[in-house]
């Protein structure tokens, strides 16, 4: 079936490709949730032979889909900080954080001639029921995503083709009227790859409905079963409940010729916490191995078994810039003063110091992480006039003055309203247990006292977050915005300000702008920049960009928060990358990215 352009650009992963959905699902990275409804007992699994993690799952799994769209996915199956997880079904490529570069997985290399990538396959890479993995399947799971609207869809508006050269050659061809060469190479590290035998009867199974792959389910219904046999990763779904979700080793697994060995735990088991504090104490008492959860003054956990990656402060890698999305179609929101008022108003020494316990660097106001590949993209000078204050009485000054002088009126009761409307009775949201965004959000409520604005915490569980952002139903919302990936910084300039791709009004909105903001020359600057090589041209676009975003405010960024919070406890396991020790392992779990090569070097303490 041929889709229309806005229907396609329907995905998740097309602005995961900076890290992500490390969104979380959408690389929300672990905050915390409160949809566990119980404490995880990991005594049922033989616990030298399992690696406990916590932070990514917070509700009981309900599928187990590659292409999902929406519910409660398997953990091994979103994406995380340093790409997509590697656990159950696996990528052509893997990025790896460290380097900014792609390493090889089911694929052995790729080269690039003008607008078009091939592919070279890995000829030992086999499924579970033993049967080779051949071109034909690349392309089958390439075109799975044309025929229906999946977490992977967007990619079609860059990719022309995609095709097979024999059996282990796959070539894609960039759209000549969309060229995005870092979108292409986005795709072979993030979309997973199954089998064509396989899919070819879930898709008569399921019809032709638009929809259909990206809701399936994968799991036999009543049972701890999953459908299908077509992945080709280290871990099957064993089983899963309310308190955990468990992967179970494949013996079989093809990557022992790539590794020379299988991953050393047989089984990898998430626990369920109803909050991070449940989470803390598990990981405490060596229950949990691996915290993918935000932990307040981690260093005073460190003991002989516990410790980050890097060992001091900030502890963990800036990957994301969490912030405030405004509803722009919300009255009390749509006048870009109101929206930069807030932003400027905001303490965010307090964010970073409590909320964030210093895990982050002062926070700039531009759309760029504070890293230096990003910050020689603009010019930091040309940025300063619309930067408002670090000093916050200063800013909130200027912030009182910027809404006198546009006409917003304090009313008798310090509420400041124009036209009719009132700044009151103003929603901030995020989900609820996610502690270090939970007492964000409250430093923003408080804020808005200081200049005339009634802000109210709102803090749903994470799955009702999750359909607020996609629905519009909310006022302002907390979301990571961009992160760690190949496409990095662009997809983080593509989610905050371009409506190119935006679906219509009443549809859910799963990828961009979720503030339905438009400013049609953003939108233009976003496009360029994707395809500008020049390095004077693409400065200027940058900082144009940078300076619409800081008049516009479509959101508004909160602090740089790591993509992945990688902290782990040795008393059960020991081997876990550390920085500098010689192993070029990126600090992702254990199972993002590049990083899934940290399970061959785990053993027992």
């Amino acid at each position: 079936m041929k889709l229309t352009k806005n229907v396609l650009l329907v995905s998740l992963l097309l602005v995961m490709g900076a890290g992500m959905v490390f969104a979380g699902g959408q690389g929300q990275g672990g905050s915390g949730s409160s949809g566990g409804t119980a404490s995880a007992v990991p005594g049922s699994l033989p616990r030298k032979e399992t690696l406990y993690l916590n932070g990514i799952l917070w509700d009981k799994v309900n599928k187990w889909n590659p292409y999902s769209v929406g519910g409660v996915n398997g953990f091994a199956l979103d994406s995380g900080g340093g790409g997509a997880r590697q656990l159950v079904y696996e990528t052509l490529f893997v990025y790896d954080i460290l380097t900014g570069t792609l390493k090889p997985q089911l694929a052995d290399s790729y080269a690039w001639n003008g607008q078009t990538l091939t592919v070279q396959l890995n000829r030992n890479v086999k499924f579970w029921d033993g049967k080779p993995m051949t071109s034909a399947d690349v392309v089958n799971s390439y075109d799975l995503q044309k025929k229906y609207i999946t977490g992977s869809s967007g990619w079609w508006a860059y990719i022309d083709s995609v095709t097979a050269q024999g059996d282990y050659t796959v070539v894609v061809k960039g759209n000549p009227n969309k060229f995005n060469p870092k979108h292409l190479e986005t795709s072979i590290s993030r979309l997973y790859i199954t089998q064509k035998a396989e899919m070819d009867k879930v898709a008569a199974k399921i019809g032709n409905a638009p929809t259909a792959l990206g809701e399936w389910t994968n799991i036999v219904p009543g049972t701890n079963q999953i459908e299908t046999q077509s992945g080709t990763g280290p871990y099957k779904p064993y089983l899963w409940d309310e308190t955990k979700a468990v992967l179970q080793r494949v013996d079989t697994y093809w990557g022992v010729a790539r590794y020379g060995k299988l991953p050393a735990p047989k089984y990898i088991a998430h626990a369920i916490y109803k909050d991070n504090a449940a989470g803390d104490a598990a990981f405490r008492d060596a229950e949990v191995d691996i915290a993918q959860q935000f932990t307040a003054s981690v260093w005073t956990m460190f003991n002989q078994n516990i410790s980050t990656y890097i060992p001091q402060a900030p502890y963990y890698f800036p990957g994301v810039i969490p912030s405030m999305v405004f509803n722009t179609k919300d009255p009390r929101l749509a006048d870009p003063v109101v929206r930069r008022a807030i932003a400027m108003a905001v303490d965010y020494g307090t964010i970073g110091k409590n909320a964030m316990s210093g895990y982050t660097a002062p926070y700039v106001p531009s759309l760029m992480l504070p890293v230096p590949a990003e910050q020689a993209l603009i010019d930091t000078n040309a940025l300063k006039p619309y930067q408002w204050s670090g000093n916050l009485q200063e800013a909130i000054a200027a912030a009182n003055k910027l809404l006198d002088d546009n006409g917003w009126v304090k009313g008798a009761d310090g509420i400041r309203a124009k036209g009719g409307v009132k700044l009151s009775g103003i929603r901030v949201e995020c989900p609820s247990g996610w502690s270090d965004w939970n007492a964000s959000m409250e430093v923003v409520a408080q804020s808005g006292k200081q200049i005339g604005i009634d802000m109210q915490t709102h803090f749903p569980i994470a799955t009702v977050w999750t359909q607020d952002y996609q629905n519009g139903t909310f006022d302002i919302i907390m979301y990571s915005i961009g992160g760690v990936g190949i496409s990095s910084p662009w997809s983080r300039a593509y989610e905050a300000m371009s409506s190119a791709e935006l679906p219509p009004e009443g549809t859910p909105n799963p990828i961009q702008n979720w503030g339905r903001w438009i400013n049609q020359e953003a939108t233009n600057i976003v496009a360029q920049i994707a395809v500008e090589t020049d390095a004077a041209k693409l400065k200027q676009l940058w900082t144009r960009l940078n300076v619409i975003y800081l008049q516009e405010m479509p959101c508004a960024g909160l602090m740089y928060r790591p993509g992945v919070w990688h902290t782990v406890n040795e008393t059960v396991w020991t081997g876990y990358p550390k920085m500098n020790d010689g192993s070029g392992i990126p600090p992702t779990l254990c199972i993002d990215g590049y990083g899934i090569k940290g399970l061959y070097n785990l053993r027992n303490r």
